[in-house]
């Protein structure tokens, strides 16, 4: 009797061992597993990286495979157990292990997680079941908190097929509370800036020299009944778009209402950069200039400031008025604020431009003193620059050598400067010893340095120590340039090696380089010089019906002195005709000086007569050129 008890409870357990397989091997195949087709598993692997993203593809699949798994194994458990709590327990156990080697798996830097997972619960067998079927029925859940590259917000709820973007305010997907959508209603607003803005640009343009009235400004700001709020930095991001969009006076006026008003909305600091960067004409400019006056004389500490300070002393520079420039830099010694680096460097800048080097040299040594700041390579080469501009080759030389005084750390553009000065003082020892420094060191040597010393010997007609840079240069396997080109033919022209030019030509031709206008200018003259005047005419019509290259009275004196050289008189004419017809450009000094002699030896003396008169109409008019560019007085 117990021996058949015994059978018949192992066949019993057989049969229920056997169908709980069967359902663990349908749960691998619903959880991706390798009991189905490989076309299925390729489809079932789409939707999950639709979902979650391709790479976190495989991570899903497995907590999913897992998760299932463990639940056909708890309910087998359950079956062979019957009702027992302990065994329903012991499910459940299961369950939520597998629900942690999901949970493992999934790493935080793929920053997904499974939100939600089938849990079976004892109590007994069918009620463990049923929610055991319930979980496997159930659809996966997945939270994304945020994708690889930070960008996704969003929540998919795969049951109901939905995609919530908004959160609980409204639906709002606003960032920082400034969104161009409103709570509720999803209705259309600007910011606060941007309503100001577009206020502003309604009213009416203002008479020139009248201002707009302070009523229709407020109105426009805060209108009547209307609850915006607002503060002094909204008014400042309005002011320098107005600016940006050339409405000055609303800006002005803008400024006005603010200076009125006071209290919250009092000006700062950041309102007159603003207002010094809309100021892009020369009445806009010395209304704030004249703004930073009254700051000086009521003595407003708090607004004498490197901020304002800069912004007030671009904006003159923008109008070339480097001695308002340098008197806003006076201004704040004399008040006693120490002035930081952008304060020196925009006033360097003025200076630079308008070429004034000694008042460059008092404001780099004032550099030097100030507390707090050091020269930099960048104020250093800005001074440079003001003596090379200023054609001051020798003293700037000096101060190059004097660099180290200054305790300034080179780089790369100071370097450039010395070079470039050293090689137009003559200098070229010092040139050569800065060149060779910045190869020992770290600094890079590109094909702008290289061009620098070459300027250094193509200004003096070097041809020997141009063509030792440039083969140095290939050596050293640098492209070379038009610039390149242009110092070369330059020396060949000055030393007149003018056969050494035309191989200078060709390889600039093989290179595929389009000329400009001054390695034109000077090619041409190699050629004059030569008496190859035709050949020179044919550069003249490549740089206008081919390369598209500028020409300037330099180019035509060239062609019309490679024609007086062959004797081609009545050709030369023909050029001047020419630079007024096409191209309206005047005659310089140079031209009618070369023209009139020509014509009084080729006994040409009515047309001389008649150059001669022309050359005096524009001297009185003030409009005769001297400069050999051709470049207006």
């Amino acid at each position: 009797m117990a021996m058949a008890t015994r059978a018949i409870v192992a066949s019993v357990s057989t049969s229920v061992s056997a169908r709980a397989r069967e359902r663990e091997r349908d749960a691998r195949r619903r959880g991706f597993g390798l009991g189905t087709s490989r076309r299925e598993r390729a489809r079932d692997s789409g939707l999950a990286s639709r979902v979650v993203g391709r790479g976190d593809a495989r991570v899903v699949t497995r907590g999913i495979r897992d998760r299932e798994g463990t639940e056909a194994r708890a309910e087998e458990t359950r079956e062979r157990g019957g009702e027992g709590g302990s065994i329903a327990g012991a499910g459940r156990e299961g369950a939520r292990d597998g629900r942690e080697r999901a949970g493992t798996r999934a790493s935080r830097r793929q920053k997904y997680a499974l939100a939600r997972g089938g849990r079976a619960s004892g109590g007994g067998g069918g009620r463990g079941g049923g929610r055991g079927e319930r979980a496997r029925a159930a659809e996966v859940d997945l939270r994304v908190s945020k994708s690889s590259h930070g960008a996704l917000q969003r929540h998919v709820d795969a049951r109901g097929g939905r995609r919530r973007d908004g959160g609980g305010r409204g639906g709002s997907n606003n960032r920082g509370g400034h969104g161009q959508t409103s709570g509720g209603g999803g209705k259309s607003t600007l910011r606060p800036g941007e309503r100001i803005v577009r206020a502003m640009e309604s009213i009416e343009t203002p008479v020139r020299g009248e201002t707009l009235e302070w009523d229709v400004v407020a109105s426009a700001v805060n209108p009547p009944g209307a609850k915006f709020k607002f503060s002094t930095s909204t008014l400042n991001f309005a002011i320098k778009e107005l600016g940006e969009r050339g409405s000055f006076d609303r800006a002005h006026a803008l400024y006005l209402w603010m200076a009125r008003k006071r209290g919250r909305y009092a000006p700062n600091e950041f309102t007159y950069v603003s207002l010094a960067g809309a100021a892009r004409t020369l009445s806009a400019t010395r209304t704030v200039q004249k703004l930073w006056r009254s700051f000086v004389e009521e003595g407003k500490d708090e607004l004498i400031c490197n901020e304002v300070a800069s912004a007030v002393i671009a904006a003159l520079n923008r109008m070339s008025d480097w001695s308002g420039a340098y008197e806003v830099f006076v201004d704040m010694g004399k008040a006693g604020k120490e002035r930081n680096l952008y304060t020196y460097t925009a006033v360097l800048t003025a200076l630079r431009d308008e070429a004034k080097p000694d008042e460059a040299m008092l404001v780099l040594d004032e550099m030097a003193r100030e507390p707090g700041v050091q020269p930099t390579s960048l104020a250093f080469a800005l001074t440079l620059t003001a003596f090379d501009n200023a054609r001051r080759w020798i003293e700037g030389n000096a101060l190059a050598k004097r660099v180290k005084k200054y305790d300034v750390r080179p780089d790369t553009t100071l370097m450039h400067a010395v070079i470039t000065m050293a090689g137009r003082a003559g200098d070229m020892a010092h040139a050569n010893d800065v060149f060779t420094d910045m190869r020992n060191s770290t600094m890079i040597v590109t094909t702008y340095t290289f061009n620098a010393l070459l300027g250094g010997y193509a200004r003096y007609g070097d041809w020997e120590g141009c063509t030792e840079v440039y083969d140095e240069m290939k050596r050293s396997r640098i492209q070379p340039d038009s610039y390149t080109f242009t110092q070369l033919i330059s020396a060949a022209e000055r030393s007149g090696e003018y056969v050494a030019a035309d191989g200078v030509w060709a390889e600039m031709l093989r290179a595929r380089i389009i000329p400009h206008t001054v390695m034109c200018g000077a090619y041409i003259h190699c050629l004059g010089c030569q008496g190859r005047d035709l050949e020179a005419e044919a550069v003249m019509e490549k740089m206008r019906d081919f390369w598209d290259v500028p020409r300037n009275a330099a180019v035509y004196n060239a062609l019309i002195g490679a024609h007086i050289r062959s004797g081609e008189v009545t050709r030369a004419l023909g050029v001047l005709d020419d630079m007024q017809r096409i191209d309206g450009l005047m005659p310089t000094e140079i031209t009618f000086a070369v023209l009139i002699r020509a014509c009084q030896e080729s006994a040409l003396h009515k047309r001389a007569e008649g150059l001669e008169g022309m050359r005096n109409t524009l001297a009185n008019a003030g409009q005769l050129v001297q400069d050999l560019s051709g470049a207006a007085p």
